[in-house]
């Protein structure tokens, strides 16, 4: 993604938009880790027809070169140059520690390079636009650890309200009618959202579904970017155990 001097005398038309979604890599299997969209010409346009290409999420990905390697294979594949792209939206989590930093790190250092918007967006938002009409409103859940989950409440028409970590027992306090996770979804969780009636989704982040997601969401300075972490990393966890909470 670095430039070329040919590249330097390219028009700067800043037409593409470049997502990055790795915030839980393991709770959608499927899902698509990169994509890009062309800036759509009218506000009419639905944001699927602006698809240009994404990737899937490799197995094993654990550093940012290895993100960055996607990154430029995707857009050499469709002749796209850094000076093409306006605006890059990066998923910030709740999610996996090292996931996000490896995203939040890549995004950074892109949006200062490229010197194009940067846009942080929730991965709960990324998730709602996944979920449809008649599964609203739903809880989403992510981070799920000990019996607890990062939680945001997905409203009818679309809005998106984070309520923070929680247990199972808090699910009696929601008006919802159904509950979205993955594979390490607490079973008190889906035995609570059992006995109150609601259906279990399977949760989708996919960075095609970024566009749609942070479309209302302003964008920030690189500097200002910061992850969502849903509780501390595992590693300061344990040090402040070992050394106390000096």
């Amino acid at each position: 993604m670095s430039r070329t001097p040919d590249q330097h005398n390219e028009p700067d038309t800043r037409s593409v938009i470049l997502a990055i979604e790795l915030s839980n890599p393991t709770a959608s299997p499927d899902a698509h880790c990169v994509a890009l969209f062309k800036e759509a010409s009218s506000k009419e346009t639905s944001p699927t027809d602006e698809l240009i290409g994404s990737v899937p999420i490799p197995e094993g990905l654990r550093s940012a070169d290895a993100l960055m390697v996607m990154i430029d294979t995707l857009c050499t594949k469709h002749q796209i140059t850094p000076s093409m792209i306006g605006r890059l939206m990066v998923s910030i989590g709740p999610g996996g520690y090292t996931a996000l930093r490896i995203s939040s790190t890549t995004a950074k250092v892109l949006a200062q390079t490229l010197g194009c918007e940067l846009i942080a967006v929730p991965s709960a938002r990324v998730a709602a636009a996944a979920i449809k009409r008649d599964h609203r409103p739903a809880l989403i859940t992510l981070a799920s650890k000990n019996e607890h989950a990062h939680c945001s409440i997905v409203h009818a028409d679309g809005s998106v309200e984070s309520v923070g970590v929680i247990d199972a027992q808090a699910l009696d306090t929601f008006e919802a009618c159904s509950i979205v996770g993955d594979a390490h979804l607490p079973r008190s969780f889906i035995d609570a959202a059992k006995r109150l009636g609601w259906s279990a989704v399977p949760i989708v982040l996919d960075a095609r579904h970024m566009l749609e997601a942070g479309a209302s969401i302003e964008p920030i300075e690189p500097i200002g970017l910061s992850p969502i972490y849903a509780r501390e990393p595992d590693a300061i966890t344990q040090w402040r155990a070992r050394h106390g909470s000096k």
